[in-house]
């Protein structure tokens, strides 16, 4: 067994995992040419993968069990290429992109389980480790592919920008060449100490759960509204709109990168300077008017995303136990990914009151960041204690 061809196999799946990415960018443009329709709905173009995560993903756990996983990581990359290229020649309503990422939502829901579960059959403990921080570059490396194929596709229009999912047919080649069959694997209950329960939940993972979905809730108010920032505040064009989403992926990178160091020095308050960092970044978008501003604020904003990302599955597997461990923290992901669907209908509607401002939002956005940071030091300085 060629470990190698297996890690480039399991490293190009996770460069599509987030391929979406490519549409923030176009939401305004999206939005401009179809101006009779609700903001909501035509930001649901991008969310909407997200929704269909909270199906897919239990599906995919399902799937495994009967169902090898090189089949099922072909169908998940179908996914992404048939919805990916699907709003590029059928785009005359808005029905028809909702469609396209109704489809790429069914392939993220199966892909991202997927991935973690090729590094667990095919790698010990030890590699393990590595791989999962590979991962989370490379997923961010491949957004940063998709973003800046995209944005500059966009120049002959927004329509143009879905054929950045062309790239998905070199990934089906790698898989197909590189990733062994992945036999199905019964997944087991443990019975341990009397009990035989794969979910565990106590006050302090419950705590873990509703800072996480609140996060979420909050945090992709900027994928959503980035590109409207740019174009109808700063006055640029989607071209722009995707730079700013390239920074925000370089600083997920950067957090990736630098996620273990921050976590051994803050311990169990990693997520509580997670979210300070993110504050910070939409407090920046809000009160500085500018295209620098706005750029810092994107890379703070992105790299705190990473860090929280990691450091959510990182305080549960330590406060959880190893045979309930994978599925409670399959449970935190579909929450934490319904959060980012409805993302939009929660901000929207909680910020109507202090107007149609884009920077209204932002500045909403990170004050109710800054409460759930204060919650999550004191969930995690008692926890201490």
């Amino acid at each position: 067994m060629n470990k190698l061809k297996i890690k480039i196999g399991i490293m190009s799946i996770c460069a599509v995992a987030l391929s979406y990415m490519v549409l923030p960018p176009i939401i305004a443009s999206i939005g401009a040419d179809f101006p009779e329709v609700n903001e909501t709905l035509v930001q649901m173009v991008y969310t909407l993968p997200s929704l269909l995560f909270i199906i897919g993903s239990p599906l995919s756990g399902i799937a495994m069990s009967y169902i090898n996983k090189k089949t099922i990581a072909l169908f998940s990359l179908g996914c992404y290429l048939i919805g990916g290229l699907f709003p590029f020649f059928f785009n005359s309503s808005i029905w028809m992109l909702l469609l396209g990422s109704l489809i790429i939502g069914v392939g993220t829901g199966f892909l991202m389980p997927l991935i973690n579960g090729f590094i667990v059959q095919y790698f010990d403990k030890k590699e393990r480790a590595t791989l999962m921080g590979m991962n989370a570059i490379f997923t961010a490396l491949g957004a940063l592919a998709f973003i800046f194929i995209g944005g500059q596709l966009s120049r002959f229009g927004w329509r143009y920008t879905y054929l950045a999912f062309s790239l998905v047919i070199v990934i089906i080649a790698l898989v197909i060449t590189c990733l062994p069959t992945g036999e199905p694997q019964k997944a087991e209950v443990s019975e341990k100490n009397g009990k035989t329960s794969a979910f565990e939940m106590n006050p302090y993972i419950f705590g873990l759960f509703a800072i996480g979905f609140i996060y979420f809730v909050m945090q992709n108010s900027f994928n959503t509204n980035s590109s409207a920032y740019a174009i109808n505040v700063l006055g640029k064009d989607a071209a722009m709109a995707s730079l700013v989403t390239m920074i925000n992926t370089i600083g997920g990178i950067t957090g990736g990168i630098s996620f273990s160091r921050i976590a051994y020095k803050t311990k169990n308050q990693v997520e509580t300077i997670t979210l300070a960092i993110v504050a910070v970044g939409f407090f920046i978008t809000c009160f500085i008017t500018s295209t620098i501003a706005f750029l810092v604020g994107s890379f703070f904003i992105g790299f705190g995303f990473a860090l929280f990302n990691a450091a959510g599955s990182y305080l549960l597997s330590y406060n959880t136990r190893p045979e309930t461990n994978a599925f409670t923290v399959s449970v935190y992901l579909a929450l934490i990914n319904f959060g980012a669907a409805i993302s939009p209908i929660v901000v929207n509607a909680c910020t109507g009151f202090m107007g149609e401002g884009i920077q209204n939002k932002f500045l909403f956005v990170g004050i109710v960041i800054t409460i759930i940071g204060v919650g999550s030091y004191l969930l995690n300085a008692k926890k201490d204690n």
